[in-house]
């Protein structure tokens, strides 16, 4: 059983969700608070699996406090975002934010999504709506190979270089030479920066279920 910690957001809404996770067979309620921060004082000192924040939480406070805050807690745990947060994709995948959830998904979607974060897996579904800071130019991703597309739009959904390694036929090494290569290629400063231009140039398609590109 997967232990969820749900925090922030209108009591109604937080509770219609709190019930619905304690009903699943694969997920467990182990808290709700009405605040992220509340949320944190509860993560200090009892390990969980999943933290799922209502966006809004965000809203109104300095980003360099966000990032603070949300790498405090994805220290402890996997970070899911409910709604469209008031923030760049960039600033929250570079503070180990792993998960930004719809309002509007299905039932089953919302169980799927939160199976593969907490397997190591990233899904954004939808996309967030908040423009970023930086935001890629076709140009820039016309530089990649094939290959190095194909790589890419693995990087957001696998936890690691062996997962897209077994996708693709590749080794491990293979792979991370070509992640180094679209990093210089595009001037991305981390692995988290390649997740956040693969949506932003919607090489990956919002959603959640990860493929392999065809293509060599």
């Amino acid at each position: 059983m997967h232990r969820v910690i749900v925090a922030g957001g209108a009591t109604l809404v937080r509770d219609a969700y709190a019930h619905i996770i304690d009903g699943s067979p694969t997920f467990t309620l182990q808290a709700q608070t009405p605040t992220f921060a509340e949320a944190l004082t509860f993560l200090a000192t009892t390990p969980s699996d999943i933290l799922l924040i209502e966006a809004h939480e965000l809203a109104g406070v300095p980003p360099v406090a966000t990032q603070q805050s949300l790498r405090q807690a994805a220290a402890r745990t996997r970070v899911v975002l409910l709604g469209n947060p008031p923030t760049d994709l960039a600033l929250l995948v570079g503070a180990g934010v792993t998960g930004i959830l719809g309002l509007h998904l299905e039932l089953d979607h919302f169980f799927t999504a939160l199976d593969l974060v907490s397997r190591g897996g990233m899904v954004i579904s939808p996309a967030p709506t908040h423009a970023t800071s930086a935001p890629l130019s076709p140009p820039a991703l016309a530089s990649l190979s094939n290959r190095e597309r194909q790589v890419l739009a693995l990087v957001p959904t696998q936890p690691n270089n062996d997962a897209i390694a077994q996708l693709l036929g590749l080794s491990p090494l293979t792979v991370k030479t070509h992640i180094n290569r679209i990093r210089h290629k595009l001037g991305a400063s981390s692995r988290a920066h390649l997740v956040a231009i693969a949506y932003e140039s919607r090489l990956v398609t919002p959603g959640l279920t990860p493929h392999a590109p065809t293509g060599q």
